[in-house]
Formats: structure tokens, C-alpha cells, sequence
């Protein structure tokens, strides 16, 4: 029986079992796919991860009271402990064999999953039975996912394994990458079950405006409402379609406003980064203006010259040298964003009242936080150029954003729209995991 099959009936069986508790079903489905998700990762992609990068052994510092961005990945916690507050997950290469997993100290991992178990005193004897050549730890520069293990983390981890393991220490940077970016079908199902939800979320409150009357408080707090509902986690304020990140507004929406809503939901491990636009109509008007209907028909064109160009294989600067290229040659002009000052709004301003659309690209990857700051991964974007080595791998799952700017003859001035959805990249190129975004949503 395929993957897909199994999951599909464990779902119902989860979900129609008779004299059950819903919310007890609920958790169970959300622990089984957590847990089918990690062997998976732990038995078809960490074998490939650690020897791409030649990595003997990877060790990820963990502690109390310091949770570790790995920790749902791992599916390891910090068991309370009086004499120990430092756990070490280790994952040893032992070639045919496969990965042996291990925790050390005050963690508690899955059985099934974690075949030794013990104190983390126990470290040094445990290194140095394997003798790693490259162990792969939590710390790196520039990637804080792969950063988590603190100062006396290391101290206790130097103190642990001796100067000659210690020399042997490598960033796990690359290796957290590759480990997470190399998607198993569980995964992507499950990314595509959130990012499903949130579609219809985000149109459905759309559909909730009455212009004159509702205001962007009131369909925040109402948001927030339908998450609690749903079982996920609201953010720390109400959010709602364009109001200002951080503050709450009481500003009713009105007859004639253009919305935009960027925003993403967390489910399991996994975050979502899509955005969605609206047009409430004026009295009298019948259908969307044509200057913005112009300007947004310039911006699905632009979409499907992106979706035909992008491919694995590829570091994310070959690739959007590529999407440039691509575009350039039907007629567009790259005004592309730095993304710390006036350099993207100056290019668009500079083509004034011309005929040609403007663009900037910002493919990043997504999936496990939705930040396109933190996320691991290739970045197609002018401004990450540390992300641009990254090549684009099979079942990288990323934010399909870009900018494009054209002029809008109703208003005499120059438009700038921000599309984005999330998609995935497979051996056939682009592929969408949930309607995207092809109109602009009406309100009447």
C-alpha cells in the first residue's frame, strides 16, 4: 500500500471512529504524522544529508529551559532533571547499516526512533568508540536554525570530548540544510493541508468585509477567533487584510480600497508565507478598475514565465540569472530590490509613464518556519546573496514570490503588486500545492 493510501486511512479512521473525543483524534493524527514524518526523514534523507557533506557524526547540543529549533525535527525534550541540564542527539554514519541514533542526558526521544539511550557524561567514551572524522555541530554564523547550542552548551561539549574530537568540529549548517529542504511525501501533504486551510481562510475573511461598517480590528480579532477554533496557534496580535503589522486599527474599510494580506499560519513543523489581494468595489462600479485589472494581468504573465524557467539542479543565482534572462526577453526590465533602501522604488519610478513592467524576484524557500529570514534553503533573491550557493533540490518546497510594477493609466502613476504562493519544485518543474492566486478577490 502507497504512502498516500496509509495516510488517507489513518485519517479516517482518526476522524470517523465513533464514541471518541474529536480533539483526542485531532492529536493523535498531529503526533502519528509528526512521527511517521521524522523516520521517514531519519531513514531516506539524513543518510544522504550527512554523507553529501562528509559528516561521520552530527550532534546537536541541547538544553532546559532553551528550546532548541530543531527540537520538533528531532522529536527529542528536555526530561527535568536535578543532575543534568545538557542533552546531546547524536547521529552516527555506520554506512550499510544506516544511522545510528542516539540521546545523551536528559532528553527523551521516541524508542522507535532512538535505539541508545544514557548520560550525557557518558559522551566522550561514547565519540570516541566511533572516532568521527567530522562531527557536525549546532552553531554557524549565518543560518540561526543551525545556531541553537549556547556558550555553555560548547563549553560542556568541549570539556566532554577532548581536544582531539574537538578539532574535528564542523558547523552542521549545510547538513541541517540539505536535511531539511530534501522533502518526503509526509511532509509535503502535510505543508499542503495548512497551506490549503489558509487559502480558504484568507478568502473567507475577505468575504466578511462590509464596506462602511467592518474595520480591521474587528475581522483581526475574528481571525485570530477561527485559528483557536482550528486547533492552531493565533499570532501575537490580530491580523487582518492590511493592517499594520504590530497595532491594531479601527480604520473601516471603505468603497474604493485595494487590500492586501501577507501572512502565514504554523502547523505541526511546518509555516506557511502566501499573500492575497482584494478590490472593494465603488458604488456604480461593476467589476475591478481596468488600470489595477492591467497592472495585475502584467503580473500573471510574469508568473508563468518564472513557473517555466525554475528547475532543480541549480544554485539559486544561476537560477535567477536565469528568471531575468527569461523575462528581459519578453520585454520586461529588471528594477530589482536590495531590500534596505529606496533602490527597487527608484528603478520603478525611473521607467514613469513607459509601457514596460518593472520586476524583482524574492523565491525563497519555505516550509518549516515561513520567515524567508530564517528559513533554511536557496534563496532566488538579489539581496541573500549568502543563500544564492544553495542549488535547488528535488521537492524544495518555497515561497513563489516577486515583485512587479507597471503603469496604471486610471491613477497616472506607476503600480507595484507583491505576488506570492507557496510551491514546490519537483524533477517537472513548478508544481502547485494549492490553488494559486490567479484574480483579484471582489467585494460588493
Amino acid at each position: 500500500m502507497s504512502k498516500l493510501r496509509i495516510l488517507s486511512a489513518l485519517f479516517l479512521v482518526v476522524v470517523f471512529l465513533p464514541g471518541i473525543d474529536a480533539e483526542g483524534q485531532e492529536a493523535r493524527e498531529r503526533y502519528e504524522m509528526m512521527k511517521m514524518i521524522r523516520k521517514d526523514k531519519f531513514d531516506l534523507v539524513l543518510p544522504g544529508a550527512m554523507r553529501d557533506n562528509n559528516v561521520d557524526m552530527w550532534i546537536n547540543v541541547m538544553q532546559d529551559g532553551h528550546t532548541d529549533a530543531l527540537s520538533l525535527d528531532l522529536g527529542v525534550n528536555i526530561r527535568m532533571s536535578i543532575l543534568e541540564t545538557t542533552c546531546f542527539v547524536i547521529f552516527t554514519d555506520q554506512g550499510d547499516e544506516g544511522i545510528e541514533c542516539a540521546v545523551l542526558g536528559p532528553g527523551r526521544g521516541d524508542p522507535e526512533l532512538y535505539s541508545i539511550s544514557g548520560s550525557g557524561n557518558d559522551l566522550g567514551a561514547f565519540v570516541a568508540e566511533r572516532d568521527p572524522k567530522r562531527i557536525a555541530v549546532n552553531m554557524s554564523e549565518d543560518l540561526p536554525i543551525a545556531n541553537g547550542m549556547s556558550h555553555t552548551g560548547y563549553l560542556k561539549l568541549v570539556r566532554l570530548i577532548g581536544a582531539k574530537y574537538v578539532s574535528r568540529l564542523v558547523s552542521s549548517g549545510n547538513l541541517v540544510t540539505d536535511f531539511r529542504v530534501r522533502r518526503v511525501q509526509s511532509e509535503i501533504i502535510a505543508f499542503a493541508k495548512i497551506a490549503e486551510m489558509q487559502r480558504q481562510l484568507m478568502e473567507d475573511t475577505y468575504r466578511r468585509i462590509v464596506p462602511g461598517v467592518t474595520t480591521r480590528e474587528e475581522l483581526g480579532w475574528w481571525v485570530q477567533e477561527q485559528l483557536l477554533d482550528k486547533g492552531l496557534l493565533p499570532g501575537l496580535v490580530p491580523r487582518g487584510p492590511s493592517a499594520p503589522r504590530g497595532r491594531l486599527s479601527r480604520r473601516v474599510y471603505q468603497r474604493g480600497d485595494f487590500l492586501s494580506w501577507d501572512w502565514g499560519l504554523k502547523y505541526l513543523n511546518f509555516g506557511t508565507d502566501i499573500k492575497r489581494y482584494a478590490y472593494i468595489l465603488r458604488e456604480g462600479e461593476t467589476d475591478i478598475p481596468k488600470g489595477i485589472q492591467h497592472v495585475w494581468n502584467r503580473g500573471l504573465k510574469a508568473r508563468e514565465i518564472i513557473r517555466k524557467t525554475i528547475k532543480i539542479g541549480y544554485t539559486a543565482g544561476e537560477m535567477l540569472g536565469m528568471m531575468v534572462k527569461a523575462l528581459e526577453a519578453e520585454g520586461f526590465v529588471y528594477t530589482p530590490s536590495d531590500d534596505v533602501s529606496s533602490q527597487y522604488r527608484d528603478l520603478m519610478n525611473a521607467l514613469g509613464d513607459s509601457d514596460k513592467s518593472g520586476f524583482t524576484i524574492d523565491c525563497h524557500t519555505v516550509g518549516n518556519t515561513g520567515n524567508s529570514e530564517i528559513e533554511l534553503g536557496p534563496s532566488m533573491a538579489p539581496f541573500r546573496p549568502f543563500r544564492s550557493h544553495l542549488k535547488i533540490q528535488q521537492n524544495n518546497i518555497f515561497a513563489f514570490e516577486f515583485v512587479i510594477n507597471t503603469w496604471n493609466p486610471d491613477t497616472k502613476s506607476r503600480m507595484s503588486l507583491n505576488l506570492e504562493d507557496d510551491a514546490i519544485v519537483t524533477e517537472k518543474g513548478v508544481e502547485a500545492l494549492y490553488p494559486h492566486n490567479d484574480r483579484i478577490i471582489v467585494i460588493r
